[in-house]
This record gives C-alpha cells, structure tokens and sequence, in this order.
C-alpha cells in the first residue's frame, strides 16, 4: 500500500509541475493517464465509488493548485518586470542628467580656461609701450585661439591718409607660429615683420576710409557680407580701422581667418585696437614732452639723454657718430630790427631746413635760444663735415619770408666726432661748442672742425 501512495505521491508532483510550467495539454494528458490508472486500480481493489470520487477530486485540486500557483508567479514576475523598468529608466534619466552636467561642467572649465587665457592675453598686451610689441602679442593670441592665413598692421605718418605713400606694414603669417614663437626675435630685428603691399590692402583702406568701421567677413561667399569694393572673390577677413581724433591712423587685417569663437576674435581685436591707441597718445604725450613747442624739434633735455645713450653704443659697439652745434649768425639783429615774431618764423623755418638735410635717423634739438644741436649716428669727421656744409649752404640759398619781408639768414657749424680724446656727451658738446665759436671768429657763415680749431 505505501508503494502504491508513493507512486501517486510522485504522478501527482509531476502533473503539479508540468501544469506548473506551462505546459497544459501534457499537463491535460498526464492527468488524464493518472485518473484512468488510478480508476483501474481502484476498480480492481474494490475501492468504493466514494474512494474514487476523493481521487479524481484530489487530482483536480492538483491540477487547479498548479495553475494558481503559475498564474500567481506570473502575475509576481510581471509585476517585478515593470518594477525593474520603472527603476531602469530612472537610473537612465539620472545617468543622462549627470552627464549633461558633467558637458556643462567641462564647458564652465573650458570657458573659465578661455577667460583666463584672455585676460593674460590682455593683459600682456597692456604692458607693451610700443606698436610692434602689440601687434606680435596680437599675433601670438591669434595664433592660440584661431587659423588664419596672415595678419597685417599698416601705419601711416601723422597726419597722412595717403595709399601707401608714408605707409609702413607689419605682417605675421601663419608659419611663424609653427613652433615656439619667439616675439624678441622680431624685436631684435623688426625687418622680419615688415611687410608688403596686395591689391586687396589698397581696396580695403579705401573702403575703410570711407566707412571707418570694422568689417567681419567670416563667411564672405554670401551675397551682402563682402563689402562690394573689396569683391566676393576675397577670403574669409576681419578689417579693423584704427581712429584717433576722428583720423585714420593705421588698418588692422586678418586675412583667411577660420575661428569656431568669433567673439573671442572680435574681443582681442577690439582690445588690440585701444592698445594701438593707448601707444599713439602716449607717444604723442611723450613728444608734447621731449618737442621744442616753437620749431617742432627735440628740447635739449631729450638730445642730452639721447647723446648718452649714443656714447654708450659707441663705447660698447666700435661705432662713431658725430655732434653738430649750428648757430644762426646775427640772429638779435633779427628780432631787434623786425621784432620777435618774425624771430620766431625764422627759427621754424630753419629748424625745418636742418632737418630736412639729415638723416631720419639723426636727431635735431634746439639747444638754446637760436642754437641747434644735430646727433649723426654712425657718422665720422668727414661724413659730419659734408653734412654740416650741406646745412650751411642750404640756409644761405633760402630766402626766409615772414610778415612780408624777404630774408637772408646764415649759420655757423661746429663739428666734433666721438673718439678716444672724446668720449663722454660733455666733452662732445664742448668741443663742438669750440668749433661753433671758432668759425664766427672766422667770418661767420662756415665750418669749423674741432681737431682744427685754434
């Protein structure tokens, strides 16, 4: 008897389990095998209807419990299902906030990293006391933060608008910052930065002499954005004039330039323009300081200071250069026959003259009263004498007008060159003094040497 429950026990389990996992029409068949066999056995015991009847219900009660329990798993597993996805897309939407903060942070830290590099960038530029520093600053920002092909800083004398006469050009290509860049090599040398003339730069400083606002051409193939005198057959530009007093004193290019940051672009070029500025009305300060407010030359101060620094050259180079001390002979006779206006017209025009008969890179100064004194760098005692005799024969070939008088003005030149008997500013200025005074007591109107002064 126990085998036989055993067995059942076993037929009844599998049917459970098979009802369990799904599988109904075996499930259908097994139950079905089971109550046939077990109706068999209970027929061929003798078993009671009652006792078959409690069979077949126990084998429903099997059948019915294996459905609910799947139903009920099911029904859990559903429900864990959705429980997991809900969990799931929380974490994902999470996830994606955390990295749309993590971009916004590195964006912040890029930007602060810009910012700072600007501000250094600035910074340095506001340091600089000279037009090539800046512009080779300029550069170098330019080259850290954008591609461009060339940029170009043209300058022109005070006072002059015209293309390209009294035009000077500073130009920086993109193969100069391949590498380290090293500025003090173009300050050392600034014939490495200078630059020439396109037809482009002619058209663009017509065109910005006439609008005198910055043009931005980033995208110069579409219709409207290329200023029509400059044609649509330019490259990407940036063109910034350069005003002070409402003139046009330089233009700024950047030519083929290609940047994903155009207001930094425009911030740095903006900046470069007020620099440009902050240079020229220090330079004018600084000549409203070192210039004769009368004739236009340098006051003695400055040729002293300059004087200086050229006998230190000298000493430490090997070079020469020479002083002259011109005198306008009789000039009190000037001012007490015509007055001192026409005193002073008469000092303009030869301080003018003299200047006009050195070198740009001579100085003029006025050394007191109706005296000049003349620097000539890099010149000895025969270079000093023609220079002083062209000067002396200049002067007494013009006819000085002023107030409508018609007058004949003569100098007196003493020269004097740096050597080892003169070798210091003082001793130069009194030797040159000596040589002045020597040729008045020679006649006037001449030229005297101090090595043959008496």
């Amino acid at each position: 008897m126990l085998k036989q429950l055993v067995l059942h026990t076993f037929w009844f389990a599998g049917l459970f389990l098979v009802h369990f996992l799904g599988r109904r029409s075996l499930g259908a068949f097994v139950g079905f095998l089971t109550a046939a066999a077990g109706v068999c056995f209970l027929f061929q015991r003798g078993i009671d209807p009652f006792g078959w009847f409690f069979y077949l219900a126990f084998s429903f009660a099997a059948f019915r419990g294996g459905a609910q329990l799947r139903r009920w798993v099911l029904a859990r597993r559903m429900v864990l299902r959705h429980d997991l996805e809900t969990l799931r897309g929380g974490l994902e939407k999470k996830k994606g906030i955390l990295e749309e903060r993590s971009r916004e942070t590195e964006t912040a830290h890029l930007r602060a990293n810009a910012i700072s590099d600007l501000y250094d960038e600035v910074k340095e530029m506001s340091k600089c006391l000279d037009i090539l520093e800046v512009f080779l600053v300029l550069g170098e920002a330019l080259g850290r933060n954008c591609r461009f092909q060339t940029v170009k800083l043209s300058l022109f004398h005070e006072g002059r608008e015209e293309f390209p006469t009294g035009w000077e050009v500073y130009k920086l290509e993109d193969a100069d910052f391949r590498g380290v860049f090293d500025k003090s090599v173009f300050l050392k040398d600034p014939k490495r930065a200078r630059g020439e003339w396109f037809p482009f730069d002619e058209r663009m400083h017509a065109f910005l002499l006439e609008s005198r606002k910055p043009v931005y051409a980033l995208d110069p193939g579409r219709p409207g954005v290329t200023p029509p005198p400059i044609g649509q057959g330019a490259p990407a530009f940036v063109a910034y004039p350069l005003l002070m007093d409402g003139k046009l004193f330089a233009v700024l290019t950047v030519w083929d330039v290609r940047t994903g940051n155009p207001s930094l672009l425009s911030i740095l070029l903006e900046r470069f323009v007020f620099e440009v500025q902050r240079i020229r009305f220090y330079e004018r300060i600084e000549n409203l300081a070192i210039t004769d407010g009368l004739t236009g030359v340098y006051v003695r101060r400055h040729l002293a200071e300059r004087m200086e620094g050229e006998v230190n050259r000298c000493k430490r180079f090997g070079f020469k250069f020479s002083f002259l001390m011109v005198d306008i002979d009789h000039f009190k006779n000037f001012n007490d026959s015509y007055g001192h206006l026409v005193g002073d017209v008469v000092l303009r025009q030869a301080a003018e003259l003299v200047k006009k008969s050195v070198r740009e890179v001579d100085l003029v100064g006025r050394y007191g009263g109706e005296e000049f004194g003349v620097i000539l760098v890099e010149t000895d005692e025969s270079g000093a004498l023609f220079v002083a005799e062209r000067i002396r024969r200049t002067i007494a070939e013009r006819c000085f007008k002023a107030y409508g008088e018609d007058l004949t003005v003569t100098v007196s030149i003493g020269c004097a060159t740096f050597s080892e008997r003169l070798g210091d500013a003082p001793l130069i200025v009194e030797a040159a003094d000596s040589a002045l005074y020597q040729a008045k007591r020679q006649g006037r109107n001449g030229v005297c040497v101090y090595s043959t002064a008496g």
